[in-house]
């Protein structure tokens, strides 16, 4: 179907399964935010309530590409996901992110507030440039997978910022490191989202089976208030381990 036939078409009539996923992504994300900006008042369980939103909206946003890869497409799919992506990667963990300092840190936040604002604008800049550029790069590989991406994936960046704002939250860790921690963290994920750094286009259905099973056994403590902050911490430590893999194929000696 050709962009010309496209826009002739209702809107609805585009909407293909992946769409819906990418719908309901950004409806988790929104309902992230919501969490942490309605209410009475911020408090821990809302955060952590607003974290466990982005995650989720993460594992649908890997069941988009899976269906879109596997069942159907639609000439709409690429730019619904990177509107839902931005929602929920992008605005709702930076928001949730200064939502934390603000309240749970309250005692450091003040002095560094605008140092935690300038990162948090930082990080949805950085966020929007990486959707952006992706975009446009594979605006003319519609019909050819790419095996790499340049930047650091916005899903990942989310997955990394709300599991350890996870394990901080259910650790016995003190606040001053960890909030220093945080602020490296997010000043480090927008420097890897906006470089130019290659990373590799997983899709080892071994990976995809057992992240699933990780993030399953986080959603699964979490509903029923078990301590949770043991699968938070695995799923930290595994985008850890892709954050570093361009620079371990960097110094690997080639065979």
């Amino acid at each position: 179907m050709n962009k010309a036939n496209s826009s002739d078409e209702s809107i609805l009539k585009l909407i293909k399964l992946p769409d819906l996923l990418s719908v309901l992504n950004a409806l988790f994300g929104f309902s992230a935010i919501l969490f942490v900006l309605g209410g009475s008042g911020i408090n821990e369980k809302a955060i952590e309530n607003a974290l466990v939103l982005i995650l989720v909206a993460a594992v649908v946003d890997g069941l988009d590409g899976v269906v879109a890869r596997n069942i159907e497409c639609s000439p709409i799919g690429k730019y619904l996901d990177s509107l839902a992506d931005m929602v929920s990667f992008g605005v709702a963990p930076a928001i949730v992110a200064y939502a934390l300092i603000n309240s749970h840190l309250h005692v450091y936040a003040y002095a560094y507030l605008y140092i935690t604002l300038a990162l948090c604008g930082a990080y949805v800049i950085s966020g929007m440039l990486r959707l952006a550029r992706f975009s446009f790069s594979t605006g003319f590989l519609l019909q050819k997978e790419k095996v790499y991406f340049e930047g650091f994936p916005i899903t990942g960046s989310a997955i990394v910022l709300a599991s350890f704002m996870l394990v901080f939250i259910e650790s016995p860790l003190p606040s001053q490191p960890c909030f220093f921690l945080m602020i490296v963290l997010m000043g480090i994920l927008c420097g890897l989202m906006a470089s130019r750094i290659k990373y590799g286009n997983i899709r080892d259905k071994r990976i995809e089976i057992a992240a699933g099973i990780v993030f399953f056994m986080l959603f699964f403590f979490y509903a029923f208030s078990l301590p949770f902050v043991y699968p938070a911490a695995i799923i930290f430590t595994l985008t850890l381990f892709y954050i570093c893999s361009p620079f371990v194929r960097a110094v690997a000696p080639v065979r």
